[in-house]
């Protein structure tokens, strides 16, 4: 091998070592890659489950557009509230502290 042929290939191999040095620890280089994969699967796992709960509402609004009998439901459980022809007879607690 010649002289020349050695630093060209001395030239090549430092000229590699470079590169791969650039390609792994640059600012977009595989440890970037990895860390915004890892990235990018948290924000799809909380898209999906953004998702299933986007899905629900609109269940739920179409059931509160449409379903009489559901709105009925929740008025009267969640929000105690009673039909025209219905009473509500409520327990009255004795007190606890008048000691009587």
């Amino acid at each position: 091998m010649t002289r020349m042929e050695k630093i060209g290939l001395y030239l090549a191999m430092g000229v590699a070592v470079i590169l791969l040095f650039m390609f792994f620890f640059s600012t977009r280089g595989v440890m970037d890659y990895s860390r915004l994969k890892a990235r990018q699967e948290l924000l799809e796992s909380q898209a999906a489950i953004v998702g299933s709960q986007n899905s629900k509402m609109e269940k739920e609004i179409l059931k509160l557009k449409t379903d009489i009998e559901y709105i009925k439901h929740l008025a009267k459980h969640e929000y105690e509230m009673a039909a025209q022809d219905e009473l509500i007879f409520k327990e009255k607690l004795k007190n606890q502290g008048s000691g009587k």
